[in-house]
């Protein structure tokens, strides 16, 4: 990247020789060249300096829809498809969310446990717990 600025630097500047040389010189062959050198290399430099920010903003944009979906993947709501386990009911480590199509259970038994009790199950505080509108006791 370091080399093609230089390059365009150095054709800014043989631009501006060139237009220098046809404004003064008096032979109109000379002017001519030099105006179609000039033109050209200010072309090259413009267009040079369009096309690498078209390429770093295209650059951005794949960063950024990478971002997104990893955000996406991030925050699946839970879906109603996967259970949850009901060992893992009221438990403060359950986490029950999709990425790439997997529930991830919990940190410590990401695809559930393989028995009907789970040594590091633990109770939600009384905070957490969702309440029913008629009673004050917790819902599992």
């Amino acid at each position: 990247m370091a080399t093609m600025m230089g390059r365009v630097a150095l054709s800014g500047i043989c631009a501006g020789i060139a237009l220098y040389v046809a404004v003064r010189t008096e032979d109109e062959k000379v002017q001519a060249a030099a105006a179609i050198a000039s033109s050209s290399l200010f072309g090259f430099t413009a267009t040079t300096l369009v096309l690498r920010q078209h390429r770093e903003r295209k650059s951005r944009e794949l960063h950024t829809d990478a971002y997104l979906e990893m955000l996406r993947q991030v925050n699946v709501p839970r879906s109603n498809a996967f259970q949850q386990p009901e060992v893992c009911k009221g438990c403060m480590h359950y986490h029950g969310r999709v990425y790439g199509g997997n529930l991830l259970i919990c940190a410590m038994h990401p695809y559930g446990t393989e028995n009907a009790q789970c040594g590091d199950w633990e109770a939600k505080a009384m905070d957490d717990l969702p309440f029913d509108s008629d009673e004050n006791d917790p819902q599992f």
